[in-house]
């Protein structure tokens, strides 16, 4: 079974074009007042998932699903004294049909809180929603804002980091490699800029100078001269920002053909060595460095336990969105299995909040008071296991790194989202 190479992190170039036209203008800071009927009252706790299954984000449902499904089978339909039903709703990758659907799950499901969804796009306008309506949204997406300028109560990122806070340890990493002066490529959205962004400033903040930085439209299919444009540059190394798509192939591929690959050392984001991509390039992705809150190679025990069961259920190795349901799925088990009564509302946001990650396969970690975890990043490079297959294996471990990383979350807060024009904290 091969995975089909979709956009990761929860963003895509369709994604960024609406996030500005998507995003509420007053922000994610309703009172959490319910306005759309009560939940579902007794001992079933209802779980709307929005999920991505058709068009062009489709592979990522699916994984959501396996993930889930896994989940259930692994720990059960019952916790505690609720039973737990499951509802997913597919958002046809689309931010109007999110909206419609996250609708359905409050007004005719009556459901306790929502998972997902996974799309910058989707993630900002639902979650607006979700406030309104006083019902507690578990987000996947990686879009920085959801927990920054624009954090709810009620929204609570736990099947993702942020995208700048996977990118600000491969800056710092890089520095400590000697690197003192860098390049950048990344795709020319929300994305790429806070990739970018988290590279740019850490790597900086630690005596770096970055000399160039392209940027690359989403759908573009030739990189041809943006990668000899960098083949020309004499710096120590260059880092990669991309949505995880075709485009992180056509990169690889590209700069293996002018030589890129053996010339310069290549660090980059979270997504351009997602599974779907080694299955894709193989071997042309042997020994390149990447940063992630998730690794399937991770030796740890409990990942590794995870990574071969999921393999052996469903033949691939498991992606970051099967990981992230299943340990988003961890925390509301956390939650339900200490409960007297069905926790809603603020009431049950405030309780996720105080799940220590560590009980989770994430491994370590907590959420911070905007909603986002603070917890490992790793540093992975593509190794071949022993039966041939392509892995991010781990190779130096970040502890307990914030959304903010190390500056000062007021003054982060004050300066303006990343973007081509803001890179630097």
């Amino acid at each position: 079974m091969i995975r089909k190479i979709s956009a990761a992190a929860g963003v895509t170039l369709a994604a960024a074009l609406v996030l500005t036209a998507c995003a509420p203008s007053s922000g994610l800071s309703g009172g959490g007042e319910a306005t759309d009927g009560p939940a579902d009252t007794g001992q079933t706790f209802k779980i709307g998932v929005l999920a991505p299954m058709t068009s062009w984000a489709g592979a990522i449902g699916v994984d959501m699903q396996q993930g889930w499904d896994m989940f259930l089978a692994d720990q059960g339909q019952e916790i505690g004294s609720f039973k737990i039903e499951t509802v997913w709703e597919d958002t046809a990758s689309d931010p109007d049909t999110a909206l419609t659907k996250a609708r359905k799950l409050v007004q005719e499901d009556h459901v306790d809180l929502v998972i997902g969804p996974v799309l910058a796009s989707e993630g900002l306008v639902v979650g607006d929603y979700l406030t309104q309506a006083g019902v507690v949204n578990l987000a996947m997406t990686a879009a920085d804002d959801l927990t920054q300028r624009l954090a709810s109560p009620m929204v609570i990122r736990t099947g993702s980091f942020t995208a700048s806070q996977m990118s600000f340890p491969v800056g710092d990493w890089a520095s400590k490699q000697g690197y003192k002066t860098a390049a950048t490529i990344c795709v020319d959205y929300a994305f790429g800029w806070e990739s970018c962004g988290g590279f740019v400033s850490a790597f900086t903040a630690a005596g770096g100078t970055v000399t160039n930085q392209l940027w690359y439209p989403g759908d573009a299919s030739d990189l041809s001269s943006y990668v000899s444009q960098l083949g020309s540059l004499d710096v120590d190394v260059i880092f990669v920002g991309s949505a995880g798509g075709t485009d992180s192939s056509n990169f690889f591929r590209t700069a293996s053909d002018f030589g890129l690959l053996t010339k310069t050392p290549i660090v980059s984001n979270c997504c351009t060595t997602d599974q779907a991509i080694l299955e894709d390039v193989g071997d042309i992705a042997l020994g390149q460095i990447s940063g992630s809150f998730y690794a399937e190679g991770n030796d740890d025990p409990v990942v590794a336990g995870f990574v071969e069961q999921y393999e052996s259920k469903f033949g691939v190795l498991p992606s970051l969105y099967s990981f992230a349901v299943y340990s988003t799925g961890q925390m509301v088990y956390d939650v339900l299995g200490k409960a007297s009564g069905k926790p809603t509302g603020q009431a049950l946001a405030d309780a996720i909040r105080g799940v220590d990650l560590g009980s989770t396969i994430i491994g370590s970690g907590s959420l911070d008071e905007y909603g986002n975890p603070v917890g490992p990043v790793f540093i992975r490079q593509v190794v071949k296991r022993a039966d041939g297959k392509l892995v991010n294996a781990v190779i130096e471990t970040y502890d307990d790194v914030s959304q903010f990383w190390t500056f000062d979350p007021k003054a982060y807060l004050a300066n303006p989202p990343f973007s081509q024009e803001f890179q630097q904290q």
